[in-house]
């Protein structure tokens, strides 16, 4: 089985993944990063920490090349003011 690396990025920062994961294909690595973009997202707003700041996964194969960016954020619901999770956009 492949395996996967997550490395979390911001606007200032790059936290890389040394472990790595290893999933069945790419599709299942695009579904992990995005329960990861979910868990940061709600670990952020727990925190009262920045909500409109981009963010992204970006997942790589074992050798560093890059397969696939899945970019995530959080923002006001339209009428409501309040912050919540932004479904995760796939970038090739």
């Amino acid at each position: 089985m492949p395996r996967y690396f997550f490395h979390y990025r911001t606007d200032n920062d790059l936290i890389r993944d040394e472990a790595g994961s290893e999933l069945s294909d790419l599709d299942a690595a695009e579904h992990k990063a995005a329960e990861i973009g979910r868990a940061i997202i709600d670990r952020v707003a727990g925190e009262g920490g920045e909500m409109n700041a981009p963010r992204s996964i970006e997942i790589t194969d074992a050798d560093g090349h890059d397969l696939l960016y899945v970019v995530f954020w959080a923002g006001p619901k339209v009428g409501d003011g309040s912050a919540s999770p932004i479904e995760p956009a796939r970038l090739h």
